[in-house]
Order: C-alpha cells, then structure tokens, then sequence
C-alpha cells in the first residue's frame, strides 16, 4: 500500500510499504478520510513523543476490510472512526478514570503506523462504529471533535461567562461552536487572519478581533474586567504568554493548543494567587468519541465550513507546506484516491 512516511525529523516522502497485518484482537480499517493536524506538525519537527520513522496520521474514518479471529462485535463492511488513543486498561491512570494518561499508552499515527496510508490496523476495542448520517469528512473530525469534548468536560463554564479564544483554525472553530452551546454570554475570537474572523462569526463567535497593537483596548471594551475563560487554540508561547492579562480574578485558562514540547512561558506565582486563576491543560481526550459523534449526527457541530483542502495522498507534500504555513484550514486525504 501507499504511506506517508516520516523517515526522520524535518523529512516526509510518499513509500509503497507492506500492507498492515490483522492481530487477532484487531481490525483493518480502509481509510476513506483522514485528517492533517497540528500534532503532525510537532512530530515532523521532532517536537513530540513520537520516534523515526513513522506514519502519521490519527484523525480517520473508514470502513472495516478484516477483522482478527477474537473480534466479535465488528465485521466487515461496518463504518468506523476508531479512537488512536489506545489504553491498557489496567494500569493505575486506567483504573481511576484518567486513561489518556495511561502508563503504557499507545497512539495510532504517534508511536504505532497511523491513517496516512490506505489500511491502517487498530484494535477492535478502539473503534466506534459510525451512523449514516455522517459522512465520511464529518468522520475525520470525530477525534479532534472528541478532544473538544474532553477539553469542555475538563472545565466549568457557568451561565453568563464570557470567552476568548485565541486562535481561529479548525480547533479554534470547532471550540467556538461547542462554548455557544455552554451557557457563555459571549464567545470573542482574537486571530490574525482576516477570514478566519469572518468564518468565527458565522460559526457563532459574539465578537471577533485582528491580532495586532489594538487588539487589548477592543477587548477592553468588550470585557472591562476581563474574560471569565480564556482559551490558547494557536499552541504559541507568545500568544500564551499574553493570554492571561486577559483573564478575570477567579477566572479559568485552558491551554489546549499543543506547543512544541521544549517551550517555556513566564508567568508571575503571585498573579495566580492573588487572582484566584485556575489554569487547566486537556490532553487528547478521554473516551469522549460517543459525544462527539452525537454532535456530529445530530447536527450541532458543523464541520463541513472547516474543510479548505481534499486530496489524494500523492499531493500531501504540497498540502502539508500550505498547512505549516496557516495558509489552509483542515486539510483531509484520501488515499484511496
């Protein structure tokens, strides 16, 4: 079959590699559609947990194409986003609800072969089968919906909030969506791209503001004593650093952009203190497929605006340069194409 290849930091090529093998607990999957991320970003830059070489890829949907002798409750043919997060179960994380930092965690497309490719092997136990009424780009995004999902279950937003978010890419889009349906009285955008604010504010964002020198007294005006939550959707030390002199006393900050993982922010002890702040991280997600799909089959996430690019996986160089570069939203493959 044909693969993106990371074969070391900073290098990707297109390889015919051998077709994934079927353990008895596991299922091939046929990729119809898979998604790039900003993760895949950090692990071509070497700034993540992942080693050489490898495929990437973890964002997918597909249909089921073999299934192990011991799978029971798939067969072949059933639709399917299976989660790359894979658990062990009975570890110590595992076993206090707290599987995505499980201590033999595993990732489809971070230290296993991911969905850059046409089959990708996954255990049973990781896949949700899907409804028809999501097609196979909504699919894609089940995973990066789920870690929405995660992040909003991480935190507490009360009647009335007011939100910033900073950052308007697909995840940023996808949180805008998700906190209109949680009680915020308003959900303000901060991002540099001048389309990106235009598309926020048909996806549901109250107000939207250009980055730049004038960006605090307009959120000044919106917010004179500051945001009751404040959300980094960029994963960049500078903007990270800045985001919380816009937070409220007793205010929440959610890092859920994912920066490289060698960088480092100031930040004062005595504000956290003397402001009540409360800062949460959310990392990946924590079986939070089901909700994810409900949102998706019943309409009240919309995906579809997200998508600026579908190719076949032969054009994935050029894509991933637009990519790393901000000038796409999400871009989906389709290696079967």
């Amino acid at each position: 079959m044909q693969a993106v290849v990371f074969t070391a930091p900073e290098t990707a090529r297109i390889e015919q590699v051998p077709d994934p093998i079927c353990r008895p607990d596991e299922v091939i999957v046929q990729v119809a559609r898979t998604g790039i991320c900003g993760t895949d970003v950090h692990i071509y830059h070497n700034e993540y947990m992942s080693e050489f070489p490898l495929i990437p890829g973890h964002e997918f949907g597909g249909t089921i194409v073999e299934v192990g002798k011991d799978v029971t409750d798939f067969k072949v043919g059933d639709r399917v986003a299976p989660d790359p997060n894979l658990y062990c179960g009975r570890c110590y994380f595992c076993r206090n609800e707290q599987a995505n930092h499980c201590l033999n965690w595993q990732g489809v497309g971070i230290t296993r072969p991911g969905s850059f490719a046409e089959y990708v092997a996954v255990p049973a136990r990781a896949c949700y089968r899907l409804p028809d009424a999501i097609d196979d780009a909504q699919a894609a995004f089940v995973e990066p919906l789920a870690c929405v999902v995660h992040a909003l279950k991480r935190l507490r937003v009360w009647p009335g909030d007011e939100v910033l978010i900073f950052g308007a890419g697909p995840m940023g889009l996808i949180l805008v969506q998700a906190l209109r349906h949680s009680g915020a009285s308003q959900v303000v955008v901060v991002e540099k791209q001048s389309d990106r604010l235009a598309l926020a504010q048909q996806m549901g964002a109250t107000a939207v503001v250009p980055a730049g020198p004038e960006q605090t007294e307009a959120l000044r005006e919106l917010a004179p004593y500051g945001f009751a939550l404040v959300v980094d959707a960029t994963g960049v030390p500078a903007v990270i650093e800045q985001a919380f002199t816009y937070l409220k006393p007793r205010g929440q900050y959610l890092q859920f952009g994912v920066a490289p993982n060698h960088a480092t922010i100031k930040l004062k002890p005595y504000d956290v203190f003397r402001y009540d702040w409360t800062i949460i991280g959310s990392f990946a997600l924590c079986y939070t497929f089901q909700p994810a799909i409900a949102w998706l089959a019943n309409k009240l996430i919309d995906v579809t605006p997200l998508i600026s690019h579908t190719v076949p996986l032969r054009e994935f160089a050029h894509v991933f340069e637009l990519f790393q570069a901000g000038k796409t939203l999400k871009v989906q493959l389709q290696p079967g194409a």
